[in-house]
């Protein structure tokens, strides 16, 4: 993963955790020679709406886009305290690409301290890589306000920073 996304807005935490490896294993159905790969990014400016970006994936020779998609959100959302949906998933193809992501709103109880996060979420497939971004978002960040194409617009430039060549 870069050191930064989305032409310098984010900057990667190198603290955070390794990949899970377990997602390699489970999309192995999906993808021929899967590897994870995971990076946590923090805003660069303190007026962002997210506390954190996360980039989750499997690089390899993706089978079925479509289908690998949909079994990553599957795999992600059965994790973790899964998600609720709020919003969509909707289809958005952001302006200056060709390739569609599948982006939502999204909240999850987070047993620890005892609250909610509602966060934004596109995701892609394509021939070389199945990835997630996700933004948490800060608490007074109501789910209706969240802008799924702005957040589209901004994953289509982290896709091009993360993509597989």
């Amino acid at each position: 993963m870069p050191d930064s996304l989305a032409h310098g807005h984010y900057q990667r935490d190198h603290d955070a955790a390794a990949p899970d490896e377990t997602l390699a294993e489970l999309m192995a159905g999906q993808v021929e020679h899967p590897k994870a790969a995971f990076g946590a990014y923090d805003p660069v400016t303190k007026d962002s709406q997210a506390t954190v970006l996360s980039v989750t994936g499997v690089y390899g020779t993706v089978l079925s886009p479509v289908t690998a998609r949909d079994e990553l959100l599957r795999f992600l959302d059965r994790r973790d305290n899964g998600p609720r949906p709020l919003a969509g998933p909707r289809t958005i193809t952001p302006p200056g690409s060709q390739e569609p992501l599948q982006c939502r709103v999204t909240t999850r109880r987070m047993p620890a301290v005892d609250f909610d996060t509602v966060a934004a979420e596109c995701t892609w497939a394509d021939a070389s890589s199945v990835a997630t971004v996700s933004e948490v978002l800060r608490s007074n960040v109501k789910p209706e306000d969240v802008d799924l194409d702005a957040f589209a617009t901004e994953v289509n430039a982290i896709r091009k920073d993360v993509r597989a060549s």
